[in-house]
């Protein structure tokens, strides 16, 4: 009898099979990382904004905007001497005219960039947002230079009329003719501001109508 008891004893616990779950055990608490001390893996250490996705005319905003400033600043404008300018902060007040013709054409780059990265083959609709593109820069670079004349009379040399309206026009095909690259030398710049306002207009049209569509095109391809 004292053998067949032995025989079907359950054997020692140190034989037993290991529990796969820990669980099992008595007290037993898994271990989490605090959640205030750390982050999760998959949260982003900068938090990431969207990026806003502007639209065509708000991206042309800024030049029609300083179009129309600048025309209404003109008119406006009392003729006064320009030594009196120069001792109120002339120069501040030409940078600022050049500052800003330059980011107004950084953000008109990007609205031909976005026609063209939005246009489809065969690309009939791009001509009215291109030529939407031509004449606003035309408007900016007439009404700077006008409001630039207007300040300082002998930053251009050439009959540019007597009056406001003939003023306006001449400025307007100086813009015209400067950005087709056919200057013909009716009205010429005098001075270091108005060289600047004639090679950025240059620049936008070379690098941006003439070179950048024609890359843009053979990308969207």
């Amino acid at each position: 009898m004292d053998q067949n008891k032995t025989q079907h004893s359950p054997p020692p616990s140190y034989f037993r099979p290991y529990p796969l779950n820990p669980s099992n055990f008595r007290g037993y608490k898994p271990s989490y990382p605090n959640p205030h001390s750390c982050s999760p893996p998959s949260m982003p250490l900068l938090s990431s904004k969207p990026i806003p996705n502007l639209g065509y005319w708000e991206l042309l905003s800024p030049a029609l905007f300083g179009a129309v400033s600048a025309l209404v600043l003109s008119l406006f404008s009392e003729r006064k001497s320009e030594d009196y300018i120069e001792r109120s902060e002339g120069n501040l007040f030409k940078f600022v005219l050049v500052g800003y013709s330059t980011g107004a054409l950084v953000s008109t780059y990007y609205a031909v960039k976005k026609v063209i990265d939005e246009s489809r083959p065969t690309y009939n609709n791009l001509f009215p947002p291109l030529a939407g593109v031509l004449v606003t820069v035309i408007l900016l670079f007439g009404s700077v230079d006008l409001l630039l004349y207007r300040f300082f009379p002998s930053s251009w040399e050439g009959d540019v009329g007597d009056n406001f309206c003939t003023q306006i026009f001449s400025f307007l095909y100086l813009s015209s003719t400067t950005i087709a690259t056919a200057g013909l030398g009716d009205i010429k710049p005098t001075n270091v501001t108005a060289r600047a306002l004639i090679a950025l207009e240059i620049t936008f049209y070379l690098f941006t109508m003439a070179t950048a569509i024609p890359l843009f095109l053979v990308q969207a391809k």
